[in-house]
């Protein structure tokens, strides 16, 4: 058996483009623009039960943003994705009601590297292992404006290299422990190295969507995130996810900033 826990690690505030893509390019800023077109979304992470191992799936905020601002970019990065956690609320919380600590995690996996995924590390220092794909870690080292850096000094990073294999959206992926139980899956488009998760028992299987799809809108209206690196393949890895969605043998696509998914546990 393998179990899945959907955690909530707060939440963020952003402007609605984020989630729902507009042409504005300043959208996502939020600037120049009210109060009505701001959304709070929850930030999502995930545990992997899994007979051969604890997998935790991104690490959501850090805590200390329950009583201090992001400074990184003089300020922007707080008006464009605003935390928004109490002490209590934090990935380290979430496993210490499980009975668990860092220590117990058998590896991190990062869906991609962007601050509300990735700031959480601190809470988890001491997981055995911590892994992104090679083509984010390569990303969030060139790229200081997209990514804030919240792992060195903490964390070692390690890189997995995507295998062509013809699942997915561009037919790369990644098995976690080479039996088709957990695999990585490159979803490109909000970011050049972001995966989903396929869990499967049998024929059955979850999908977690991290940013390939932000809410319940994104499938239905089939709408591209609001940050992407290439909006084509952004909308090509949507595609699979709708497609995956509409499969009798899907129990659950979810999305991680959707409101209508509720903290539970799913059991294959």
């Amino acid at each position: 058996m393998i179990k899945l826990h959907i955690f909530h690690t707060g939440s963020v505030k952003v402007d609605q483009s984020i989630p729902l893509h507009e042409r504005n390019p300043l959208a996502v800023t939020g600037l120049f623009r009210g109060k009505e077109k701001k959304r709070v979304l929850p930030v999502s992470c995930y545990l992997i039960e899994h007979p051969r191992g604890r997998i935790l799936i991104d690490t959501g905020w850090d805590t200390k943003f329950a009583h201090e601002r992001p400074k990184e970019w003089f300020g922007m990065v707080d008006k464009i994705s605003a935390p928004i956690i109490g002490e209590r609320d934090g990935i380290d919380s979430k496993l210490a009601s499980l009975g668990l600590k860092d220590n117990d995690i058998d590896a991190v996996y990062l869906s991609h590297m962007d601050f509300d995924h990735a700031s959480g590390i601190r809470l988890v220092k001491n997981a055995k292992a911590f892994y992104a794909s090679k083509e984010e870690i390569a990303d969030a080292k060139k790229s200081k404006f997209r990514y804030v850096d919240t792992w060195s000094g903490i964390a070692e990073i390690g890189a997995f290299e995507y295998q062509e294999t013809g699942i997915g959206p561009v037919g790369k992926s990644y098995d976690v422990f080479a039996d088709g139980s957990v695999v990585l899956v490159s979803i490109p488009g909000h970011s050049h190295g972001i995966f989903a998760v396929k869990i499967s028992v049998g024929d059955k299987y979850v999908i977690l969507a991290n940013d390939g799809a932000y809410v319940q809108e994104s499938f239905e209206k089939k709408i591209i995130p609001g940050f992407t690196v290439d909006n084509d393949l952004a909308a090509k890895s949507l595609e699979w996810l709708c497609t995956c969605r509409e499969d009798g043998n899907c129990i659950e696509v979810l999305a991680n900033h959707d409101p209508g998914v509720k903290e539970h546990v799913v059991e294959l």
